[in-house]
């Protein structure tokens, strides 16, 4: 991972280095958009705990303590506006990041991948496509290179606008994962 802590392909770098998980495996992998304001990148890791959308995300977590879970963004970085307020990544700079983005999945080698939101799913899905993978649909997402892609709600959208349906969204993605991972949760229990 230290050539993504190093990367430079775009001037997002000059915002904030690149935020990264400190896993270097996982069964689950979730892909958030871009990286927020921290103050520290040795302590802190995307879709972290302490933010709304990391209670949701660690509450979905809390139920399998046997498997392993990765958290990164497309953009590792912080994009940033005229006045210095965080704003959502262009295409050019979700772009000039995917192949961070392709490096941690090599690395990382997850079974299923969560991708949150509609912008993140999109992005994913038109890069996979423009490179050939061969795509096999299904409900709720797609295969590729023997990783299931799954498209779900940001969390934030759901703390935000579908507060009271929460609980429903956390058994949701955990039934998911059962049923995605129904192996290696025999095989690691």
């Amino acid at each position: 991972m230290k050539s993504i802590s190093n990367c430079s392909n775009c001037t997002l770098c000059n915002n904030q280095k690149p935020l990264l998980d400190k896993s270097t495996s996982a069964h689950v992998m979730w892909i958030g958009l871009s990286a927020k304001k921290v103050e520290s990148l040795f302590s802190e890791t995307p879709l972290a705990a302490n933010t709304n959308t990391g209670k949701i995300v660690a509450a979905i977590e809390s139920k399998f303590n046997n498997l392993l879970f990765y958290k990164t963004n497309i953009v590792k970085c912080l994009p940033l506006d005229d006045k210095k307020k965080l704003r959502y990544p262009n295409h050019s700079e979700m772009s000039a990041c995917y192949d961070n983005f392709e490096f941690e999945l090599k690395t990382i080698k997850p079974n299923l991948v969560f991708l949150l939101g509609k912008k993140v799913s999109d992005f994913i899905y038109k890069q996979q496509k423009n490179m050939n993978y061969k795509i096999e649909k299904i409900e709720g997402g797609w295969i590729a290179n023997d990783i299931t892609y799954m498209a779900i709600h940001h969390p934030s959208y759901i703390y935000v606008y579908k507060r009271k349906f929460i609980d429903n969204y956390i058994n949701e993605v955990q039934l998911a994962i059962e049923i995605e991972l129904a192996n290696i949760l025999c095989i690691a229990s």
